[in-house]
């Protein structure tokens, strides 16, 4: 495994600097060989508490090779930005390559990856009418839209393991699915993985807390945010994995770590970094900030062969 120290699942040690995050090579700063493409996808969702329409939109990355008339399927991954940002950012939309797509060319291109899809929606209306102030509730209701409108709309078009987009053929299919974000994007990871589990296999939250019980529960309430994060997993017995990942200098680090650290006192979490003994690992990079176009495509390049190696 890429991660330095590999920890029993018996021992759920204390938190350390882990200074296991792997920096990408200087030549993903360029472009691959190998480039995929990135479209720009609209769908329909209802807005929340009403019955009204809207149209939003999203960027899909296709890796290199990808063909629409290809039967080959490929795993996805669904990253949320955050607070503030658009859905652009991550990919760097239709006219730009951003160093986070450079290094999924170069990690498909030198197999550290399978070839696989990247979506990446917003929470916040296509219109922009919702502001940073009220992205609390925006996350929150964030999961019902992935599932009911977003993942059915991306995954009946796109080549995905989901052998068709009813719930049961999604949930069919979740070993192939992960979600992540940074900052808010990582709220929303926790919230997905709260009420969403069974549509997703691996969970990649970075740099944020989980704010399932209230605004920074990781640092507020951490032990009543673990034990909410734990609940739903009493009836629900369906494997998963968590890496998360923030840096030291990271001003969501003093939320993050103490939400990690009671996780880690409920028996439903076990802390390894390789899911087939664990469904838990946390790493923090020293001197990393809360910076995800500096930092971003180094976490990105750490994780994502845990999820979707060749």
């Amino acid at each position: 495994m890429m991660l330095t120290a590999s920890l029993a699942a018996c021992s759920q040690p204390p938190v350390n600097l882990d200074h296991s995050v792997k920096t990408i090579p200087a030549s993903y700063h360029e472009d691959a060989t190998e480039q995929g493409s990135v479209v720009k996808f609209t769908y329909q969702t209802q807005l929340p508490d009403t019955e009204e329409q809207i149209e939003k939109y999203c960027y899909v990355y296709l890796p290199y090779g990808y063909q629409e008339n290809d039967s080959k399927r490929y795993d996805i991954l669904y990253f949320m930005h955050g607070g503030g940002s658009t859905a652009e950012k991550f990919l760097g939309g239709n006219d730009s390559i951003s160093l986070n797509r450079k290094t999924l060319d170069h990690m498909i291109q030198d197999k550290l990856i399978k070839p696989m899809i990247v979506v990446t929606p917003s929470f916040y209306r296509s219109d922009r009418t919702d502001t940073i102030a009220n992205a609390g509730d925006l996350v929150k209701r964030f999961p019902e839209e992935l599932t009911k409108a977003l993942i059915p709309a991306v995954e009946s078009k796109f080549h995905t393991y989901a052998k068709d987009t009813t719930p049961e053929g999604l949930i069919a299919s979740r070993d192939h699915r992960a979600f992540s974000g940074f900052s808010m994007g990582s709220v929303t990871t926790w919230w997905v993985f709260n009420k969403a589990l069974d549509y997703f296999q691996y969970f990649f939250p970075l740099s944020g807390d989980s704010w399932v019980v209230q605004q920074l529960g990781g640092s507020q309430a951490p032990e009543a945010t673990a034990a909410a994060l734990a609940a739903p997993l009493a009836d629900n017995k369906k494997d998963f994995f968590i890496f998360s990942i923030t840096g030291s200098e990271d001003m969501a680090e003093k939320s993050l770590t103490p939400q990690i650290e009671a996780m880690k006192q409920q028996p439903a979490f076990v802390v390894n970094n390789d899911f087939r003994k664990g469904n838990l690992y946390y790493s923090i990079l020293e001197g990393g900030k809360h910076d995800s176009s500096a930092y971003g495509p180094h976490y990105i390049y750490t994780a994502l062969p845990e999820f979707f190696a060749r």
